[in-house]
């Protein structure tokens, strides 16, 4: 009876050592490929946030409260705007968001790269129409339920609005 227990045992630790070194082996593969991703969804991002720019200097980046001011520059070199990405806590989770903003501090793009919140309720607030809707936008804008809200779902959007202030205060001090 004790041998089962030796033998059976022996075998779940062998079945155990494969698979944490397949693991292994698949995560080492993949780990380059997820980070390339990472960068190229950021870059992306960036260009969907801040049209104007044609490059951004990551060498040039501002931080202000916590947050890092990206400057995009114009195919001559001017910069044109600033990207920043902003964490929120929502309803779900945090919301992880690229922001463009002018050199007048209007927004100029918003992009909802990744979020937790509940699908057909908050995440309405990763739509391309409910994105765009903050285009224009700047500090002295006032969040309205009725319009940059969804039915059943106000939490969200609220704290994407909430980030996007935070951003924006930070941008005052950023861009003197």
């Amino acid at each position: 009876m004790e041998n089962r227990f030796v033998h059976f045992g022996s075998v779940l630790l062998i079945i155990a050592a494969i698979s944490a070194g397949c693991l292994a082996g698949v995560n080492s593969m993949t780990k380059g490929v997820i980070a390339n991703n990472k960068i190229a969804t950021a870059n992306a991002a960036r260009k969907d946030v801040l049209p104007a720019a044609v490059e951004f200097k990551d060498s040039s980046a501002i931080e202000n409260q916590g947050l890092k001011f990206i400057p995009g520059l114009d195919a001559s070199g001017n910069k044109v705007g600033y990207v920043v990405v902003v964490d929120q806590g929502g309803y779900g989770g945090n919301i992880n968001f690229s922001l463009g903003v002018d050199l007048d501090g209007k927004i100029t793009g918003l992009r909802i790269m990744d979020h937790q919140e509940t699908p057909g309720l908050g995440a309405k607030i990763a739509g391309l129409e409910w994105e765009n809707h903050w285009i224009g936008k700047d500090k002295a804008y006032t969040f309205n339920k009725t319009v940059d809200a969804f039915a059943g779902a106000t939490i969200s959007p609220s704290s994407v609005y909430s980030g996007i202030q935070k951003a924006l205060s930070a941008y005052a001090g950023v861009n003197k």
